[in-house]
Protein backbone atom coordinates (compact mmCIF):
# COMPACT_ATOMS: atom_id res chain seq x y z
CA UNK A 1 0.00 0.00 0.00
CA UNK A 2 2.83 2.35 0.94
CA UNK A 3 4.57 1.53 -2.36
CA UNK A 4 1.43 2.41 -4.30
CA UNK A 5 1.10 5.75 -2.50
CA UNK A 6 4.72 6.60 -3.19
CA UNK A 7 4.25 5.83 -6.88
CA UNK A 8 1.25 8.20 -7.03
CA UNK A 9 3.25 11.01 -5.37
CA UNK A 10 6.16 10.64 -7.80
CA UNK A 11 3.78 10.61 -10.76
CA UNK A 12 2.08 13.83 -9.64
CA UNK A 13 5.43 15.49 -9.07
CA UNK A 14 6.47 14.56 -12.58
CA UNK A 15 3.27 15.98 -14.06
CA UNK A 16 3.66 19.18 -12.06
CA UNK A 17 7.14 19.58 -13.52
CA UNK A 18 5.85 19.15 -17.06
CA UNK A 19 3.03 21.68 -16.77
CA UNK A 20 4.64 24.08 -14.27
CA UNK A 21 6.64 27.23 -15.09
CA UNK A 22 9.40 26.56 -17.62
CA UNK A 23 12.98 27.54 -16.92
CA UNK A 24 14.84 29.66 -19.44
CA UNK A 25 16.94 27.63 -21.80
CA UNK A 26 20.71 27.65 -21.39
CA UNK A 27 22.82 28.28 -24.50
CA UNK A 28 25.97 26.26 -24.71
CA UNK A 29 28.89 28.17 -26.26
CA UNK A 30 31.43 26.02 -27.98
CA UNK A 31 34.81 27.69 -28.11
CA UNK A 32 37.68 26.72 -30.32
CA UNK A 33 40.72 25.33 -28.56
CA UNK A 34 43.01 27.16 -30.98
CA UNK A 35 43.96 30.76 -30.11
CA UNK A 36 42.35 33.53 -32.20
CA UNK A 37 44.41 34.80 -35.10
CA UNK A 38 44.41 38.56 -35.65
CA UNK A 39 43.72 39.70 -39.18
CA UNK A 40 46.90 41.33 -40.46
CA UNK A 41 46.29 44.48 -42.43
CA UNK A 42 48.40 47.43 -43.50
CA UNK A 43 48.27 51.07 -42.39
CA UNK A 44 49.32 53.70 -44.92
CA UNK A 45 49.96 57.30 -43.85
CA UNK A 46 50.28 60.05 -46.43
CA UNK A 47 50.59 63.82 -46.68
CA UNK A 48 51.43 66.38 -49.35
CA UNK A 49 54.24 68.87 -48.75
CA UNK A 50 53.66 72.13 -50.59
CA UNK A 51 56.07 74.95 -51.47
CA UNK A 52 56.44 77.57 -54.22
CA UNK A 53 57.31 76.12 -57.63
CA UNK A 54 61.06 75.57 -58.09
CA UNK A 55 61.68 75.78 -54.33
CA UNK A 56 65.36 74.97 -53.82
CA UNK A 57 64.74 72.18 -51.30
CA UNK A 58 61.53 70.59 -52.57
CA UNK A 59 62.59 70.65 -56.22
CA UNK A 60 66.32 69.88 -55.91
CA UNK A 61 67.94 69.19 -52.54
CA UNK A 62 65.35 66.65 -51.36
CA UNK A 63 65.96 64.38 -54.34
CA UNK A 64 69.69 64.20 -53.64
CA UNK A 65 68.79 62.26 -50.47
CA UNK A 66 66.53 59.55 -51.96
CA UNK A 67 67.22 55.99 -53.00
CA UNK A 68 65.97 55.20 -56.52
CA UNK A 69 62.85 53.07 -57.02
CA UNK A 70 61.90 50.94 -60.02
CA UNK A 71 63.78 49.46 -62.95
CA UNK A 72 66.15 51.75 -64.90
CA UNK A 73 63.76 51.81 -67.88
CA UNK A 74 60.86 52.81 -65.62
CA UNK A 75 62.89 55.60 -64.05
CA UNK A 76 63.77 56.98 -67.48
CA UNK A 77 60.11 56.90 -68.54
CA UNK A 78 59.07 58.62 -65.32
CA UNK A 79 61.67 61.32 -65.95
CA UNK A 80 60.33 61.83 -69.48
CA UNK A 81 56.91 62.50 -67.93
CA UNK A 82 58.22 64.88 -65.26
CA UNK A 83 57.78 62.38 -62.41
CA UNK A 84 60.20 61.41 -59.64
CA UNK A 85 60.00 58.72 -56.95
CA UNK A 86 62.40 57.56 -54.28
CA UNK A 87 62.82 56.34 -50.69
CA UNK A 88 64.17 58.29 -47.72
CA UNK A 89 65.49 55.98 -45.00
CA UNK A 90 65.34 57.25 -41.43
CA UNK A 91 64.60 60.85 -40.58
CA UNK A 92 66.06 62.32 -43.76
CA UNK A 93 67.25 65.93 -44.01
CA UNK A 94 66.26 68.23 -41.10
CA UNK A 95 64.40 70.48 -43.55
CA UNK A 96 62.27 67.48 -44.56
CA UNK A 97 61.17 66.84 -40.98
CA UNK A 98 60.53 70.55 -40.45
CA UNK A 99 58.18 70.65 -43.42
CA UNK A 100 56.38 67.46 -42.32
CA UNK A 101 55.74 68.99 -38.90
CA UNK A 102 54.44 72.26 -40.35
CA UNK A 103 50.69 72.86 -40.40
CA UNK A 104 50.95 75.51 -43.13
CA UNK A 105 53.28 73.59 -45.47
CA UNK A 106 51.35 70.32 -45.58
CA UNK A 107 48.10 69.36 -47.28
CA UNK A 108 45.56 66.54 -46.82
CA UNK A 109 47.09 64.26 -44.17
CA UNK A 110 45.49 60.81 -44.31
CA UNK A 111 45.73 57.49 -42.50
CA UNK A 112 44.14 54.52 -44.30
CA UNK A 113 43.83 50.96 -43.03
CA UNK A 114 43.91 48.16 -45.60
CA UNK A 115 42.19 45.05 -44.35
CA UNK A 116 39.24 44.34 -46.63
CA UNK A 117 40.09 47.00 -49.21
CA UNK A 118 42.90 46.27 -51.66
CA UNK A 119 43.79 49.74 -52.86
CA UNK A 120 42.84 53.39 -52.76
CA UNK A 121 43.63 56.59 -54.63
CA UNK A 122 45.38 59.39 -52.73
CA UNK A 123 44.28 62.74 -54.22
CA UNK A 124 47.17 65.03 -55.19
CA UNK A 125 45.68 67.93 -57.19
CA UNK A 126 42.56 69.27 -58.86
CA UNK A 127 43.57 71.47 -61.79
CA UNK A 128 41.31 74.42 -62.52
CA UNK A 129 39.52 74.06 -65.85
CA UNK A 130 40.88 71.65 -68.45
CA UNK A 131 44.32 70.17 -67.86
CA UNK A 132 46.67 69.78 -70.79
CA UNK A 133 49.92 67.85 -70.87
CA UNK A 134 52.22 65.82 -73.09
CA UNK A 135 52.35 62.09 -72.35
CA UNK A 136 54.94 59.46 -73.27
CA UNK A 137 53.37 56.05 -72.69
CA UNK A 138 56.59 54.14 -73.45
CA UNK A 139 60.17 54.87 -74.40
CA UNK A 140 59.66 53.87 -78.02
CA UNK A 141 56.84 56.31 -78.70
CA UNK A 142 56.53 60.02 -79.23
CA UNK A 143 54.77 62.27 -76.75
CA UNK A 144 51.06 62.77 -77.40
CA UNK A 145 48.97 65.76 -76.35
CA UNK A 146 46.30 65.02 -73.74
CA UNK A 147 43.45 67.28 -72.62
CA UNK A 148 41.06 66.32 -69.83
CA UNK A 149 38.21 68.36 -68.36
CA UNK A 150 37.08 68.33 -64.72
CA UNK A 151 40.23 66.47 -63.77
CA UNK A 152 40.90 65.03 -60.30
CA UNK A 153 44.44 63.72 -60.03
CA UNK A 154 45.86 61.16 -57.65
CA UNK A 155 48.13 58.20 -57.05
CA UNK A 156 46.67 54.72 -56.62
CA UNK A 157 48.37 52.77 -53.82
CA UNK A 158 48.07 49.00 -53.38
CA UNK A 159 50.00 47.73 -50.32
CA UNK A 160 50.68 44.21 -49.16
CA UNK A 161 52.65 42.76 -46.26
CA UNK A 162 56.19 41.56 -46.92
CA UNK A 163 58.64 39.62 -44.71
CA UNK A 164 60.50 41.24 -41.79
CA UNK A 165 57.83 43.84 -41.09
CA UNK A 166 58.16 45.45 -44.50
CA UNK A 167 55.38 46.50 -46.86
CA UNK A 168 55.39 46.30 -50.66
CA UNK A 169 53.41 49.14 -52.15
CA UNK A 170 52.41 49.61 -55.79
CA UNK A 171 51.96 53.24 -56.87
CA UNK A 172 50.27 54.28 -60.12
CA UNK A 173 49.25 57.73 -61.42
CA UNK A 174 45.56 58.11 -62.22
CA UNK A 175 43.26 60.93 -63.31
CA UNK A 176 39.49 60.94 -62.98
CA UNK A 177 37.73 63.35 -65.31
CA UNK A 178 34.24 64.38 -66.40
CA UNK A 179 30.92 63.29 -64.93
CA UNK A 180 29.70 59.86 -63.93
CA UNK A 181 28.70 57.68 -66.84
CA UNK A 182 26.86 54.38 -67.16
CA UNK A 183 28.95 51.43 -68.27
CA UNK A 184 28.18 47.77 -68.90
CA UNK A 185 30.50 45.29 -67.19
CA UNK A 186 30.40 41.46 -67.18
CA UNK A 187 28.78 40.09 -64.03
CA UNK A 188 30.59 37.80 -61.60
CA UNK A 189 29.73 34.52 -63.32
CA UNK A 190 30.26 36.00 -66.81
CA UNK A 191 26.76 35.00 -67.90
CA UNK A 192 25.64 38.54 -68.66
CA UNK A 193 26.31 42.21 -68.10
CA UNK A 194 25.58 44.57 -65.21
CA UNK A 195 25.23 48.33 -65.32
CA UNK A 196 27.66 50.47 -63.33
CA UNK A 197 27.84 54.21 -62.71
CA UNK A 198 31.50 55.18 -62.89
CA UNK A 199 33.65 58.25 -63.36
CA UNK A 200 35.96 57.92 -66.39
CA UNK A 201 39.50 57.24 -65.16
CA UNK A 202 42.81 57.40 -67.02
CA UNK A 203 45.16 54.80 -65.54
CA UNK A 204 48.87 55.07 -66.28
CA UNK A 205 50.09 51.58 -65.33
CA UNK A 206 53.23 51.95 -67.46
CA UNK A 207 54.28 54.77 -65.12
CA UNK A 208 53.61 52.74 -61.99
CA UNK A 209 56.27 51.08 -59.87
CA UNK A 210 56.61 49.04 -56.69
CA UNK A 211 58.63 49.99 -53.61
CA UNK A 212 59.42 47.97 -50.49
CA UNK A 213 59.22 50.06 -47.32
CA UNK A 214 60.45 49.41 -43.80
CA UNK A 215 58.51 51.05 -40.93
CA UNK A 216 61.01 53.94 -40.79
CA UNK A 217 61.09 54.59 -44.55
CA UNK A 218 59.39 57.42 -46.42
CA UNK A 219 58.30 57.04 -50.05
CA UNK A 220 58.34 60.40 -51.84
CA UNK A 221 56.71 61.08 -55.23
CA UNK A 222 56.84 64.42 -56.99
CA UNK A 223 57.38 66.55 -60.05
CA UNK A 224 60.48 68.06 -61.65
CA UNK A 225 59.72 71.75 -62.15
CA UNK A 226 62.14 71.77 -65.10
CA UNK A 227 59.64 69.55 -66.97
CA UNK A 228 56.56 71.74 -67.61
CA UNK A 229 53.48 70.56 -69.51
CA UNK A 230 53.94 66.99 -68.29
CA UNK A 231 51.84 64.53 -66.29
CA UNK A 232 54.06 65.32 -63.30
CA UNK A 233 53.04 68.98 -63.37
CA UNK A 234 49.34 68.08 -63.57
CA UNK A 235 49.62 65.66 -60.64
CA UNK A 236 51.77 67.76 -58.32
CA UNK A 237 51.07 71.44 -58.89
CA UNK A 238 48.47 73.79 -57.43
CA UNK A 239 47.43 77.41 -57.76
CA UNK A 240 47.08 79.73 -54.78
CA UNK A 241 45.49 82.91 -56.04
CA UNK A 242 47.77 83.15 -59.05
CA UNK A 243 50.81 81.87 -57.17
CA UNK A 244 51.91 78.44 -58.50
CA UNK A 245 52.76 75.84 -55.87
CA UNK A 246 54.65 72.56 -56.08
CA UNK A 247 53.76 69.40 -54.16
CA UNK A 248 55.48 66.20 -53.07
CA UNK A 249 53.50 63.18 -51.84
CA UNK A 250 55.01 61.51 -48.77
CA UNK A 251 53.94 57.96 -47.84
CA UNK A 252 54.73 55.65 -44.95
CA UNK A 253 53.40 52.09 -44.53
CA UNK A 254 53.47 49.48 -41.75
CA UNK A 255 51.66 46.39 -40.53
CA UNK A 256 48.39 47.04 -38.70
CA UNK A 257 49.19 44.57 -35.93
CA UNK A 258 51.04 45.96 -32.88
CA UNK A 259 54.77 46.15 -33.46
CA UNK A 260 57.63 47.93 -31.78
CA UNK A 261 56.96 51.68 -32.01
CA UNK A 262 58.75 53.58 -34.74
CA UNK A 263 61.36 56.14 -33.79
CA UNK A 264 59.77 58.55 -36.27
CA UNK A 265 56.68 60.67 -35.61
CA UNK A 266 53.49 59.99 -37.60
CA UNK A 267 53.07 62.06 -40.74
CA UNK A 268 49.28 62.20 -40.58
CA UNK A 269 47.18 64.02 -38.00
CA UNK A 270 43.63 65.23 -37.51
CA UNK A 271 44.56 68.72 -36.24
CA UNK A 272 46.22 69.99 -39.40
CA UNK A 273 45.36 73.51 -40.50
CA UNK A 274 44.78 74.29 -44.20
CA UNK A 275 47.87 74.85 -46.32
CA UNK A 276 49.04 78.26 -47.43
CA UNK A 277 47.53 77.61 -50.87
CA UNK A 278 44.16 76.62 -49.40
CA UNK A 279 44.03 79.68 -47.17
CA UNK A 280 44.96 82.01 -50.03
CA UNK A 281 42.33 80.51 -52.31
CA UNK A 282 39.67 80.80 -49.59
CA UNK A 283 40.47 84.48 -49.05
CA UNK A 284 39.61 85.20 -52.70
CA UNK A 285 36.08 83.82 -52.41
Amino acid sequence: MRATALLVVLTCAGLAGCFGPQRSSVTTIVRSLTPPVAFEGVIVESVLIEQPVADAFLDHDLWAEVLPVGAPETRVLLDENGLRIGIITGTGPPKFQTLLASDTDTVSPQRTTFQLRKDTVIPTATPAGACKFDLRADLGSKAIAVELKQARCGVLVRPQLAPNGQVKIWCEPQIQHGDRQQWLRPNEDATGFAQHNEVPTEKYAALGCEATLSPDDYLVIGWDADAPDTLGEVLFSADAGGRPRQRVLVIRARSAKPLAPSDLPPIAGSAKRPSVATQAAASLK
